[in-house]
């Protein structure tokens, strides 16, 4: 699973149009999507045709309780693209947490938790870098900086290039980021100046992809519709279209470069000829436990060990077929957040699932 935070701090510059069309251009390519919005203004809900009265809960209990998981909070949007919604008491969450110590990682702590069957996990973030903005980063692989042709949009991404350094240095928590040219009018003397400007200092970074300026991205967000549902043969449609495709031809490369814990443990348990090898990232865990259908379910699981690398680690063997396991983490079961493959158990919640061939 690909997990992308849509970041800038300037409002205005097209982060939740690209997040909302692009996930339903994805959705084109067989790719399943949840987008979590993570703006208290809820653009990205509103965007979907969703409004506070259509849900109970949102993304703010992914902050405020461990008890609630994206799988009890999504609304469908279609079969393969579904949102994690969000209100204004989302607003909330950075005052509640503020004596917490671990308050810009509940996001990632949550998604760990939850059973995410998805290709690409795409976050719109607030106009702002904040608390949510900063869980958002921690939680993610990758970002993509929206950036509209204005000069304070470019100041914008070098003050976000910034805090990604901030995060690397004292998290060790590294991005790949994404710069794309949004909202641009290609006829303009100024928008080509700006592109030039962003070619010569993020060339390594920008999309080949450019979302042009056109009036078809408001009229479908003013129907609660993508806009390659309201007009299919848009220019607009178009462009996300493009920077789908542009995207999925990344996936091999961004998978074999695995530059941070979302990656390098993406397909969770490793299979071999004789073992299966459970490896899990649970930074701030006392204990962890593996327990499934191996070995009937023991309460007690069995024990994982704290690797060099700081990922608890378990090698056991099994016979060829399906088992499902899960985790035990400080004595709460959890499914194995780095792996998509989960069944639903009796009690309605997800169990994961590893084949040995």
């Amino acid at each position: 699973m690909r997990v992308i935070a849509f970041a800038n701090q300037k409002g205005g510059c097209g982060k939740t149009t690209a997040v909302t069309n692009l996930a339903a251009a994805l959705t084109q390519l067989e790719r399943s999507v949840l987008v979590l919005d993570n703006d208290p203004q809820g653009h990205a809900t509103l965007a979907y045709g969703f409004s506070e009265r259509d849900f109970s809960l949102s993304s703010y209990d992914l902050y405020m309780t461990s008890d609630i998981l994206v799988e009890d909070a999504f609304l469908e949007v279609t079969p393969d693209l579904h949102l994690l919604p969000a209100g204004v008491e989302l607003s909330a969450v950075e005052q509640a947490l503020a004596r917490e110590a671990d308050k810009d990682e509940r996001l990632r702590q949550s998604l760990r938790r939850s059973a995410l069957p998805y290709d690409y996990l795409l976050i719109d973030c607030p106009p702002s870098v904040s608390l949510l903005t900063f869980n958002a980063l921690l939680a993610s692989s990758e970002v993509v900086i929206p950036v509209d042709p204005s000069r304070y949009s470019l100041q914008a991404v070098r003050k976000l290039k910034e805090t990604l350094g901030v995060l690397r240095e004292t998290k060790s928590h590294d991005l790949v980021p994404h710069v794309l040219m949004s909202n641009f009018e290609t006829r303009s003397r100024f928008a080509r100046a700006v592109a030039s400007e962003l070619e010569a200092h993020y060339g390594g970074e920008l999309l080949d992809t450019i979302l042009h300026h056109t009036v078809r991205v408001q009229e479908a967000a003013a129907v609660g519709q993508p806009v390659l549902k309201y007009d299919r043969n848009s220019r607009s449609a178009l462009d996300f279209r493009n920077l789908a495709r542009e995207l999925v031809e990344q996936e091999v490369d961004i998978k074999v470069t695995a530059l941070d814990h979302w990656l390098a443990l993406l397909h969770g348990p490793e299979v071999t000829a004789d073992h299966v090898r459970f490896v899990v990232d649970f930074p701030h865990a006392r204990t962890v436990q593996v327990t499934g259908s191996f070995c009937q379910w023991l309460v007690e699981g069995l024990p994982m060990q704290r690797g060099a690398n700081g990922y608890w680690e378990c090698v056991v063997e099994l016979p060829p077929g399906e088992h499902q396991y899960r985790y035990i983490v400080d004595g709460e079961w959890i499914a194995d957040p780095h792996n998509g493959d989960s069944v639903i158990n009796e009690f309605g919640e997800a169990n994961s699932r590893v084949l040995v061939p």
